[in-house]
């Protein structure tokens, strides 16, 4: 345990003390009898989302990790999904279910900066050992879910087409280069296909699929034709967010994306014939609420569309921290941003953040379901870490006279948005895979 010093107004330290459990380590191999409170507290739910409040923080990669352990030695649970796009996990599937491809590479392949980092190695690695002579039932699958971009999913139909419909592949061709944005975008909104390529392909292979689905199945397999079928679905849903970009702006685009990995989910479940799973994402799309980016309005989050459709069965954990660095492209989005090392000023006073801080822990998971005085104090709108992959700096994005608070702490009714908190006191940033220390 820790002195703080920081003002806490009103928290009511002895009731978090008490409510919330305090763990040991984030090491991921550690023993884990310390977290088996926490791991009942999930037990329950159909769908865990572990959260993270910034993307490029090494605590919060590998509690994560450390949970998942637990959920799936000691709760069964046997699908782990990821806020990554949804093509280009398959190949990472076949790392952890049969060890095929190098993990650096297939991470790096995702075209998130925020995977390729010894945390998530070290995950892939361990689901790797827990599936090596397991039951290929029995073994744990990893997806992503995400919808950003089509390279892969273009990859993956070219491949089929290749393989069981060569003369359509022939008269398709320039469409599937044009629609293929090489996994980059224009901004961080939009992705950098060629929209009426784009559309011509999607109607010429829709109508394709429903015809011979069924006769590429019986050439092929079940699995690849099915999958690829899930590719088209996410070049649409690619191609629908750039439209709501183009159309209406950055808060529709993103009214998109989440609901785009919200129908990912579902499809996941039903493709792994699976009656549970683990979500890795950022806190503003697990929450139960609504997704407030620092450049948009509020949208509602992945997290919503799973309350409605899975209620209580679905569980979101949100990840909060005291002080400490990360990593993250900044200060903003331009032409001079860079990856790096950053740190946040001070905690808002009205913030869980100070609260947790106030207990002296390092380390805590609070259940919010909880009633008497904390349940009320918590229900009023509390502060809370959050940021992404950007950090805006101390004046907040776009506007001089904005401070951080907006862009990199957010104002919430905690128990309506998540089902329970976990708190890191200090942090420090990933490290990219291969570096050592």
């Amino acid at each position: 345990m820790h002195d703080d010093s920081t003002d806490t107004t009103d928290a009511p330290t002895a009731a978090l003390t008490d409510r919330a459990t305090e763990l040991t380590t984030t090491d991921p191999y550690a023993p884990l009898t310390d977290t088996e409170p926490v791991l009942d507290t999930l037990a329950d739910a159909r769908i865990v989302g572990l959260g993270e409040s910034t993307h490029g923080t090494r605590e919060f990669h590998r509690l994560r990790h450390r949970l998942i352990r637990g959920l799936v030695e000691r709760r069964g649970l046997r699908v782990v999904a990821l806020e990554a796009n949804l093509p280009e996990t398959f190949a990472v599937n076949d790392y952890v279910l049969r060890g095929e491809g190098d993990p650096v590479a297939l991470l790096d392949a995702t075209n998130f900066w925020i995977y390729t980092t010894e945390s998530m190695v070290a995950l892939l690695d361990w689901l790797r050992e827990f599936n090596e002579g397991r039951p290929i039932d029995d073994r744990v699958r990893f997806h992503g879910i995400d919808a950003q971009y089509t390279h892969g999913a273009v990859a993956r139909l070219d491949d089929l087409l290749t393989a069981v419909a060569p003369e359509l592949r022939g008269e398709l061709a320039s469409d599937l280069a044009a629609a293929d944005d090489e996994g980059d975008t224009t901004d961080q909104h939009m992705s950098a296909h060629d929209p009426a390529a784009t559309d011509r392909l999607l109607d010429r292979l829709t109508r394709a699929f429903d015809a011979r689905a069924d006769a590429w199945r019986a050439e092929t397999s079940e699995q690849r034709v099915t999958r690829v079928g899930r590719c088209l679905r996410v070049i649409a849903q690619v191609r629908r967010r750039r439209i709501a970009r183009e159309t209406d702006g950055v808060q529709a685009s993103m009214v998109v994306r989440d609901e785009a990995m919200a129908d990912n989910v579902a499809w996941l479940l039903r493709h792994e014939d699976a009656d549970r799973a683990v979500l890795l994402a950022h806190d503003s799309h697990l929450c139960r609420t609504d997704n407030c980016g620092a450049r948009t309005g509020p949208a509602p989050a992945l997290g919503s569309y799973l309350d409605e459709r899975y209620g209580d069965d679905y569980h979101a954990v949100g990840v909060d921290f005291r002080g400490g660095s990360f990593r993250a492209i900044g200060p903003g989005l331009s032409d001079d941003s860079r990856l790096a090392t950053w740190s946040l000023d001070e905690p808002p006073r009205d913030s869980i953040t100070r609260a947790f801080a106030s207990t002296g822990d390092d380390l805590l998971h609070l259940p919010l379901t909880g009633q008497g005085d904390l349940r009320a104090w918590l229900a009023r709108p509390r502060f809370k870490r959050k940021l992404g992959a950007v950090y805006y700096g101390p004046d907040g994005p776009d506007d001089p006279d904005t401070d951080g608070v907006d862009a990199h702490n957010e104002r919430r009714e905690l128990p309506t948005a998540f089902d329970s908190l976990l708190f890191v006191r200090e942090t420090t940033p990933t490290r990219p895979a291969g570096e050592d220390g």
